[in-house]
């Protein structure tokens, strides 16, 4: 394929500090290659994911999101011990949000400022959920004349929205929005793993016709960690409320959601022809797997979460699959600036 008919997405999926793993991943490929948003026409991310997809898109360094959840993640996601737990999972079931957002929503303005959706130096995808129409909601840059939304857009509240996942964090608003008191909530209620909307807007805006600048696409899919949620016992109670399903139920359906969109892209990409690469989870023995979730940010967790990130971006900077989205000349880097600047 022609690199410059090829329009490059990189996509990030979604899951609370298990998002560490995949910025880690990010942040070596950065070390290696240089600043992402060189190398991709368009950034998507849902959840966590969306938090890094927006500062990999404004040209903020992945190592600043591996620092914030590294330093700031036992804070976001406190945990002190069984029985504060329990009381945190009581409230989330019967009271409040597990969490409130103040420590998430003062290290993300520490990280993005004032920068808005219209600052990002190439272009941006975000999953969120309006719960007032009862939609999905997906946030962009207006890279088209079709488009106008979503420029004015903070940072700091887009990052909000698609990480506000039900149960653990409060509801959010933008407050630029046309509609300022609709409310929204984590995009992986319906978009955990962004990959197939990155791949419409391809189609919709870029490739194909006669006037449109792209013939293909090509994906670099990046998985967080997960944390092998199966039942390899039948479970004795099949009755199970949501105290019994627990977090389980909410990680389960992102796993598999995410899981299922690869399967998807996997079969449509012997008919489209693009080139895909799927970053998925380090295996987990049963014993790690317990200090891996949505929310687990103790130090083994942290820690746990950095290894498995370093791992599996060793093994891909020696695979030469990976080199074809890092294989740009400074002529095409140049171009592909100025076309986000030009619209």
């Amino acid at each position: 394929m022609d690199n410059k008919k090829v329009f490059k997405i990189l996509s990030i999926d979604g899951g609370g500090i298990k998002g560490l793993y995949s910025a880690v991943i990010l942040a070596d490929f950065e070390e290696r290659y240089g600043k992402l948003s060189n190398y991709f026409d368009l950034i998507c991310g849902t959840s966590t994911g969306g938090i890094i997809a927006l500062a990999l898109a404004a040209d903020i360094p992945a190592n600043q999101i591996v620092n914030l959840y590294k330093e700031h993640g036992p804070n976001i996601f406190p945990y002190r011990n069984i029985f504060f737990s329990q009381l945190r999972k009581i409230k989330q079931i019967a009271i409040t949000s597990k969490y409130s957002d103040k420590v998430l929503k003062e290290s993300l303005q520490n990280v993005f400022g004032e920068l808005r959706i219209k600052d990002c130096k190439t272009n941006v995808l975000i999953p969120t959920s309006n719960i007032t129409t009862g939609k999905p909601c997906i946030i962009k840059n207006d890279h088209s004349p079709d488009l106008g939304r979503d420029s004015k857009h903070l940072l700091v509240d887009v990052a909000l929205a698609t990480a506000a996942a039900p149960t653990y964090f409060p509801i959010q608003k933008i407050k630029t929005m046309d509609r300022p008191n609709d409310q929204f909530a984590d995009g992986g209620l319906f978009g955990n793993n962004p990959s197939l909307h990155g791949i419409q807007e391809a189609y919709h805006f870029f490739i194909g016709e006669e006037n449109k600048k792209y013939t293909d696409f090509s994906l670099l899919s990046v998985s967080t960690l997960h944390q092998n949620f199966s039942f390899e016992k039948a479970l004795k109670i099949r009755r199970r409320s949501f105290a019994l399903w627990n977090s389980k139920l909410i990680s389960l359906m992102m796993d598999l959601q995410s899981i299922s969109t690869h399967f998807h892209i996997e079969y449509l990409n012997k008919s489209l022809n693009g080139q895909y690469i799927r970053i998925g989870s380090e295996p987990l023995t049963k014993k790690e797997s317990k200090l891996i979730d949505i929310d687990k940010a103790g130090k083994k967790s942290i820690k746990l979460l950095i290894d498995k990130g370093h791992e599996s971006s060793n093994k891909w900077l020696h695979d030469p699959s990976l080199q074809y989205f890092f294989n740009l000349n400074h002529a095409e880097v140049e171009l592909r600036r100025e076309q986000i600047g030009t619209v």
